[in-house]
């Protein structure tokens, strides 16, 4: 079993702590549920963007955690109106939007709002200005945020356009 426990250099707040919690909150409601739920291997988390297989019912899927987030690193609370999708990360690979997870779990004050990953591309591809960049976070809203110095590419939406496209909503 793989445990994600090295902070990323990037991290110098709470981030790797935020989304080891609502990965837990995540596959303990999940179990509640009835999922049988399995933690992805070390390649699968890193290479292949997901955190979790869970099954049931003859289902199969991998699912993506994500956190509640802050829009800027300089800010001190995370929120849930607003969630950030990655287009390439901070190796220069391809982001978790393109990775193998079949559904994404966003954290959010009541629970998770999960959404299949397809049907978020769908979204993005919508919504966002890929040809715009910008580089301040406060400015990322539907355009493609990337900072200084780093390769990795992320568009914030808001956390509302996600209701179309809603696969579940599991509440605490």
């Amino acid at each position: 079993m793989y445990t994600r426990n090295k902070r990323n250099k990037y991290d110098k707040n709470d981030s790797l702590e935020l989304g080891q919690n609502a990965e837990s909150r995540f596959a303990s409601i999940a179990q509640r549920n009835g999922w049988v739920v399995v933690e992805a291997s070390k390649e699968g988390n890193i290479e292949d963007h997901f955190d979790y297989e869970i099954s049931k019912d003859g289902q199969n899927l991998k699912v993506d955690v994500k956190s509640k987030k802050r829009v800027s690193r300089k800010t001190k609370d995370v929120q849930d109106d607003l969630v950030w999708v990655e287009f390439r990360t901070v190796r220069n690979t391809k982001g978790w939007l393109f990775g193998s997870a079949d559904l994404i779990a966003f954290e959010n004050q009541n629970g998770f709002k999960i959404v299949e990953r397809k049907a978020l591309v769908g979204v993005v591809n919508k919504f966002v200005k890929l040809h715009v960049k910008v580089s301040n976070p406060a400015d990322a809203l539907y355009k493609v945020y990337t900072r200084k110095g780093r390769p990795d590419e992320i568009a914030l939406i808001k956390t509302s356009d996600l209701t179309p496209i809603l696969w579940d909503e599991w509440n605490l």
